[in-house]
Parts: structure tokens; sequence; C-alpha cells
């Protein structure tokens, strides 16, 4: 072995991993509960080992050196190795101490998670979940290990990242019993001319209703937008906005709305990603066959309204 390589442990290629993931120094620093300048201190003899700077500083920003990426790459790969090997041979999920991380979407935070959640308290009372939101930015959130899975509409395609689709949920439109869209047919030429309020999950990304609607010569009066679902429940009642959303979601509200099969033929899809470093972990190969699971059960509960 190089001589250089020698001094380089574990613990390095865990400070370079979480440097990597979180851009910072610092961040690292807090997550490891030790001095920052003890990060540095690490860093350093990793460049000099590898040769490379492994991140370079640009304004406020650093980032990674493509040798740095490789490097990472690797390092999770031991880093996992080793993880699974000092696992006892006889998988006990009671006995588990850990923190998950899921990038979620508000469909399978409402839908999905609140199951696996439900039956791992029970089973794996120490595994621990933080949920961050995710979208059009979960494969990043893979990718740079700062999620370990992802529940997602959007399709990733990254390498080294698995996948599977779960399911998928019919749009259909909510709205308060006085709108005029509560009763008759709802055509494609009312549903485009009426008023909408757009949920847009704070991301650049178009439901595949509008599109459908789009490619049909068709658009929408998006009248109010906003970022949370939660808001329809302020926004719409004693109004004449129409929502389009998932049924899953729209059938959770309590407020008596009219709930509408959309005359779009769309749904949302839910996908399930994971990075390849977790791709034979034990604890991570029992929670997926959980979440399979629950998604085959929700497969067979769609329950749509009458036009």
């Amino acid at each position: 072995m190089d001589e250089t390589l020698k001094g380089i442990d574990f613990a390095a290629l865990e400070t370079l991993e979480l440097v990597f993931r979180h851009q910072s120094f610092t961040a690292a620093a807090e997550e490891l509960n030790i001095k920052q300048s003890s990060v540095s201190y690490t860093i350093n003899r990793l460049r000099k080992a590898f040769a490379d700077p492994l991140f370079v500083r640009q304004g406020n920003q650093i980032f990674a050196t493509e040798r740095c990426v490789e490097i990472v790459k690797t390092a999770e790969s031991i880093l996992n190795k080793i993880e699974l090997a000092a696992m006892p041979a006889e998988f006990d999920p009671a006995s588990i101490e850990i923190t998950i991380t899921i990038s979620a979407t508000y469909l399978s935070r409402s839908v999905l998670l609140p199951g696996l959640i439900r039956d791992l308290r029970k089973e794996a009372p120490g595994i621990r979940f933080e949920l961050i939101t995710g979208f059009t930015d979960a494969g990043h959130h893979l990718v740079s290990g700062k999620a370990d899975m992802a529940l997602s509409p959007v399709a990733i395609n990254e390498s080294g990242i698995y996948g599977k689709f779960l399911f998928e949920d019919p749009y259909i439109c909510l709205m308060d019993p006085s709108n005029d869209l509560a009763d008759g047919e709802l055509t494609l030429d009312r549903f485009a001319s009426a008023s909408h309020l757009i949920i847009h999950y704070g991301q650049k990304w178009q439901p595949p209703f509008r599109k459908v609607l789009q490619e049909k010569g068709f658009d929408i009066n998006a009248t109010v937008s906003t970022a949370n679902p939660e808001d329809v429940a302020l926004l719409v009642p004693k109004t004449d906005l129409v929502v389009t959303m998932p049924s899953r979601i729209a059938q959770q509200f309590t407020i008596p709305f009219v709930l509408r099969q959309c005359p779009v033929p769309a749904a949302a899809q839910l996908n399930f990603y994971w990075p390849a470093r977790l791709n034979d972990s034990p604890l991570h190969l029992w929670i997926r066959g959980k979440i399979f699971k629950l998604a085959e059960g929700l497969v067979k509960m769609v329950n749509l309204p009458k036009c």
C-alpha cells in the first residue's frame, strides 16, 4: 500500500463524506460534534494522500472536484460494507438504533409514510426518521447522501440510483358546493375556463393533468397559486376556485367539498428510489419490503367520485 494512504481511517472517510454531503466544513463539524479545525486538518491530510484539492472555494461556497466525487463514492461503499459487516448475523429490527432520512413529496407523506411509521414504531422503535421535502431535487438528495431514500413523481435516471414504480393516483377536482362546476357535466371547456387554485409545491414542475390539457390546446386560469396543499382548506371555501389534485389527498379534507372526476385523463405517479450504497443493506431491504407492501395495499383502495 502507498505510504500516504496508511494514515487514512474510517473516521477520515466519514469526515470527507460529510463535507461532501453538506458542502460545508462547519456543518460537517457540527454533525460530528468536533471543532471545524479538526475537519480542516482531516481534509488537508486527505488532500496530501490523494494529491488533489478535493474541494475548491467559489465565493462563499465550496465545490467538490471530479476526483473528490469518485473518492467519495468509494468511501461510501467502504463505509457501507463495514457497517454491514458489523451487523449481527441475525437481523433484529428491534435492536437497531439509526436515523433514516427520506426525501418525500406531500402525496407520500399523507398516504404512504403514516402507515410505514406506525409499523416501524411497533417493530423497530429505535429507528428515527427525518423527512425532507423532495421533488425535482430528490435525485440530488440521494446522490449527495442527504437522503437515504426518496419518494417522488419525478423520474430519476442518475447512475447508482435504484428505483421502482409504486402506484399512480388519478387527479380529481375539488370545489366548494356553491361552485357552478359542482352541478352539470364537467366538460373540458368548463374546466379550462374556470378559476383555478394551483399547487406548485415550491418547484418548477407541471402536474401531468396540465401537460395533457395543453396538448389538447387548452390551458387553465391560475387565479391563485400556492406551495402548500393545506391552503386548500383555507382558500377554497365559499369561492369559485377549483383545485385539481391527486384523489387520495383530496379525500382527506374534512370540510364538505364537492369532489368530481377530472375531465383530463391524467394521474400523479409515486416512485420509490434508493442509492446503490444501501441496496444490499438488511435494514433497508426490510424497510423497502414494508413500503412495497403498503403501496400494494393503496392500489386496491382507490375510490373515485362520479362525474
